[in-house]
């Protein structure tokens, strides 16, 4: 078994364990209570919002404040799963946020040695699944976790990932997506198919390359064998979404793109994909610090001080291993 299977095996049989110390009830709310080591325990759909963790002494208005943080209609597909990355981000930052408590975050340090936020928190606007509607895309880039004030930074939450998301143009197969034959791409950075673009993207009107040689030592008129964007796809577009402004200036000094990862899934340790996508895109960066990362474990270390949020801290241990 590899390292990573061996991961999220082991994390599935923790949320299992804590499942198993819930109420019936609750256990009753999932699509199968009977325990399956191989597949997290999954929330019926009308009962979804069990997977984000809030205190069972939380008044009403609390409660319905920390789920109203992430409109029913932004939540993924798998938000049920306690596998989501999704629900965990509302956990976290739905209960700072509807408790008055982003403050906390504040003096909190990524694993670069940079301010994880850098601004005072408490002044900011927070939103969950923010849409960026202003890079051209015909589907908009969603930010987990979208913080604005003097500075824009645009947080990725990841918690089982294997790796960050590439770029789909490759992928494309032949019979099977319909826009194959305008769209593939072999993963060069050519002009391919009669496309008057290097990037099948910016031939229908995608903006990242006009932006790229503004922020990253990428040259956008000359080929490239390998596309440089293809494997660190995910890790630009959250870096475009904080630096690139609604009237297309960019900003590299206010703005950055937070990660925030599972240190014990081993992607994101030494020798890892996502650890390696990481450092392909940061290394690329004209100002590296537009980049920052920090685990789940630090955070929570962080938010440890507050008696406030003495539950919630627990129990992402319990649930999580964190």
């Amino acid at each position: 078994m590899s390292a990573y299977s061996n991961y999220t095996s082991e994390l599935i049989q923790q949320f299992w364990d804590d499942v198993d110390t819930e109420s019936t009830d609750k256990k009753n709310r999932l699509e199968s209570h009977k325990r399956n080591d191989k597949r997290p325990p999954v929330f019926r759909r009308n009962f979804a919002s069990e997977n984000i963790l809030i205190s069972p002494d939380t008044d009403d208005d609390i409660r319905n404040a920390i789920v109203s943080t992430l409109p029913i209609n932004e939540r993924h597909r798998y938000f049920g799963s306690m596998r989501s990355s999704q629900a965990l981000a509302q956990s976290v930052f739905g209960n700072l946020a509807a408790r008055g408590s982003l403050g906390l975050l504040n003096g909190l340090s990524s694993e670069e040695g940079l301010p994880a936020f850098g601004i005072d928190v408490n002044r900011t606007s927070m939103r969950l699944e923010y849409n960026v509607t202003h890079l051209g895309e015909p589907r908009p880039t969603s930010v987990d976790v979208w913080f604005k004030s003097e500075r824009r930074i645009a947080v990725e939450c990841k918690l089982t990932e294997p790796d960050f998301g590439t770029c789909s143009r490759p992928k494309l197969r032949q019979g099977i997506d319909d826009n194959y034959d305008q769209d593939y791409c072999d993963g060069t950075y050519t002009r391919q198919r009669n496309r008057e673009a290097r990037c099948s993207l910016s031939e229908i009107g995608v903006e990242y390359w006009a932006y790229i040689p503004e922020i990253l030592c990428w040259n956008n008129e000359q080929d490239m064998s390998a596309c440089e964007l293809r494997n660190t796809y995910q890790l630009i577009r959250n870096i475009l979404a904080a630096c690139v402004h609604e009237n297309g200036t960019v900003d590299s000094q206010d703005s950055h793109a937070l990660i925030i990862y599972d240190a014990s899934n081993p992607a994101f340790q030494d020798g890892g994909l996502a650890r390696k996508q990481l450092a392909a895109a940061r290394t690329a960066l004209k100002v590296p610090d537009m980049l920052r990362s920090l685990s789940w474990q630090s955070l929570i270390d962080h938010l440890e001080s507050s008696e406030e949020l003495a539950w919630l801290t627990g129990q992402l241990r319990t649930t999580y291993g964190f």
